[in-house]
């Protein structure tokens, strides 16, 4: 009986992750050549990011990162708020803007 330690560890089919062991069991299920190159493909696939240190969900965390670039914003592109400008309008309780004459007045010549 395994410690209660152990719980957390990623469940093996013998050197590899599990995730990655269902492919072998889907082509021991329907053996064909192509599903035994796809099976193959995939061990050494598994095997090697193992070897980085990446498991499954790892590494298409690392390939999504890797796609979607520099440039992440925290909001989709539709969700982005752009600056409007809607002009400039007075509250009822300002004064109104003077206009014509009254708003450039000479200045009175001094003596």
């Amino acid at each position: 009986m395994a410690h209660w330690r152990d719980t957390y560890r990623p469940a093996r089919f013998f050197f590899l992750d599990v995730r990655a062991g269902v492919i072998v069991l889907l082509t021991l299920l329907w053996i064909r050549p192509w599903t035994l190159v796809l099976a193959l493909v995939s061990v050494v696939l598994a095997w090697y990011l193992e070897r980085l240190g990446l498991n499954p969900p790892g590494a298409w965390r690392a390939l999504r990162s890797f796609l979607a670039g520099k440039d992440r914003p925290a909001l989709p592109f539709h969700k982005i708020r752009r600056p409007v400008d809607f002009g400039r309008r007075r509250m009822a309780w300002e004064k109104p803007a003077p206009t014509g004459e009254h708003y450039i007045k000479p200045l009175p010549k001094q003596k």
